[in-house]
């Protein structure tokens, strides 16, 4: 499939500063301390961040974009400052080529533009969820194509490092399908510290069912897995052990 990552950028980003004039501080459901001014702060300083990675690469990385300038989430210049942050990282993703070497945060992560173009992406498509969730705003649900490729990345690019951060212990395979788009994945999880994702059916223990949007939501911990109407066919004790097996929150 081919997903528009800039547009996503851009409109996901539009999105996040349009809850954000709404109810700044409005509680974001999922976290006891998170605002829409938390998320607002968080994404603009991420564009800003990878905009510095991409044109200063491959050396720039998050200790060089965090030492330089930046404005406050509470401070009257900050909406400007966010959509120039969000420019100035279309920017980069426009010139740097797809395959241009990066600064990753992980070795298992290989940094390119075109890793950076994807992340950057759903990081903004998912905190634009978290910004209409705490502003009190029913915004249009995410593309089935996009939700699914951002399922995609986090289980094969954004668990890889996750794992093998926390160390996380083995665990049974896992099968992830979407109803909304001909996607599915065979999340194998027998390693510690490790994911295989295969494409070919295997054994597993637990198959979850849902669209594209809530397995993303439920992957990256918010909804419960009920409130997405996910089904479950299998074991469902691995369904409580989410944060343990694939620690994305």
């Amino acid at each position: 499939m081919t997903i528009d990552h800039l547009g996503l950028i851009a409109s996901e980003g539009a999105r996040i500063l349009a809850a954000y004039h709404r109810d700044p501080d409005g509680r974001v459901p999922w976290s006891d301390r998170w605002t829409v001014r938390s998320v607002a702060r968080h994404v603009a300083g991420s564009h800003h961040a990878v905009a510095v990675i991409l044109a200063d690469r491959p050396t720039a990385d998050f200790e060089q974009a965090a030492a330089m300038p930046r404005v406050e989430a509470s401070d009257p210049e900050f909406p400007e400052w966010f959509a120039a942050q969000t420019q100035q990282l279309l920017t980069q993703c426009r010139i740097v080529p797809p395959d241009a070497v990066c600064w990753s945060p992980h070795p298992l992560l290989a940094g390119t533009g075109a890793y950076w173009t994807r992340r950057i992406a759903y990081d903004t498509l998912v905190h634009r969820w978290d910004a209409e969730a705490g502003a009190g705003i029913a915004g249009p649900s995410m593309e089935a194509d996009a939700a699914a490729d951002a399922v995609d990345e986090l289980l094969d690019v954004g668990l890889r490092a996750s794992r093998a951060i926390t160390d996380a212990p083995a665990g049974p395979a896992i099968g992830v399908a979407c109803t909304d788009a001909d996607e599915a994945w065979y999340v194998d999880l027998s390693d510690v510290g490790r994911i295989t994702i295969q494409t070919e059916p295997i054994d597993t223990a637990v198959t979850l069912r849902g669209t594209a949007e809530a397995l993303l939501l439920w992957l990256w911990g918010r909804v419960d897995i009920a409130d997405g109407g996910i089904e479950i066919d299998g074991d469902r004790s691995v369904v409580a052990r989410r944060t343990e097996l694939l620690p994305t929150s």
